[in-house]
């Protein structure tokens, strides 16, 4: 077991600091602290900045020399700077209404940004029931649909029903025509008579159809014009309240259409250049066309009512 040591005065304490070497540099660093024990180091590293402070205080005291021109030029330079500071703080003065402006724009912009969010909570609101009523039209679409659909297939059946009946109308009016022509050639003097009485002529006189090929003949027609006069519904010669001699070609047809009054005019045209005699159009039928052009064109109903 180790003997405590006894340090009474100073003397011991220098004993025993030379009998334990490593007790001395303990009690060093005891005494000193880390901050004097580091001077060394730092007395070191401070002898090699004054160096280097020498040598950055030469290269300032010729930098001096050059800031000394600069700081003219500066003087010269914050003279300006000097003047437009006193334009900007006029201009700062300025800017500072305006911002007092913008502030209260903000405020009124802020009030009424809280009245839109308002707004658009409502509008949200009423969005969701617009959507709800949406989805019940869209379910009503469908059904409707459906229904069209339908109707569209019904509509195709009535078409072709229609086609049908169209084709069976056609076939009626070719019927009609074949009867048209029957009933002229069976009473030719009938038909004449009643357009003589219509436009007060008398003297009738019937033109057969060798007349008529011999005038398509004489005036060269094309063969399809050649065919249509020579089968016109009736030709006649009459003399007027005058006693003047007229031709007159007839077209007979249950409805009379716009092609019934173009035949009749082109035959009498062509009958005039034929004979050098004036000729008459006439046309004769149940009914007639909407919008028909009759000029100088007189218009026979054969209905009996």
């Amino acid at each position: 077991m180790t003997t405590p040591t006894t340090i009474s005065d100073i003397a011991d304490l220098y004993r025993i600091i030379d009998e334990h070497p490593h007790w001395r540099e303990a009690l060093r660093n005891q005494l000193l602290g880390a901050e004097i024990l580091a001077m060394p180091e730092i007395l070191a590293q401070l002898a090699v900045k004054v160096d280097r402070l020498t040598e950055v205080t030469a290269e300032n005291s010729r930098r001096i020399d050059q800031l000394t021109e600069t700081v003219a030029e500066n003087s010269r330079q914050i003279a300006q700077l000097t003047a437009a500071t006193a334009e900007n703080s006029r201009r700062i003065d300025q800017l500072t209404e305006t911002v007092a402006e913008n502030s209260r724009q903000i405020a009124e912009n802020s009030r009424q940004i809280d009245q839109l969010i308002e707004a658009v909570a409502e509008n949200s609101r009423r969005i969701d029931q617009l959507t709800e009523v949406v989805a019940e039209n869209s379910r009503r679409i469908d059904q409707l649909t459906e229904v069209v659909a339908e109707n569209s297939r019904q509509i195709a059946e009535l078409r072709r029903s229609s086609e049908n009946q169209t084709l069976r109308m056609n076939r009626m009016e070719s019927d009609i025509g074949d009867l048209k022509s029957m009933f002229t050639e069976a009473h030719p003097e009938e038909t004449a008579g009643e357009i003589a009485e219509l436009l007060g002529l008398s003297a009738i006189a019937l033109t057969d159809r060798e007349v008529l090929r011999r005038i398509a003949a004489q005036l060269q027609l094309p063969h399809n014009i050649r065919r249509s006069f020579t089968r016109a519904d009736l030709v006649f010669q009459a003399q007027d309240r005058h006693g003047i001699v007229h031709w007159y070609a007839a077209e007979i047809s249950w409805t009379v259409a716009p092609r019934d009054l173009e035949r009749a005019r082109r035959n009498a045209q062509l009958l005039e250049e034929a004979t050098g005699m004036p000729a008459q159009a006439v046309v004769c039928g149940y009914r007639y066309e909407e919008n028909m052009d009759w000029s100088g064109v007189p218009w026979l109903d054969l209905n009996d009512d």
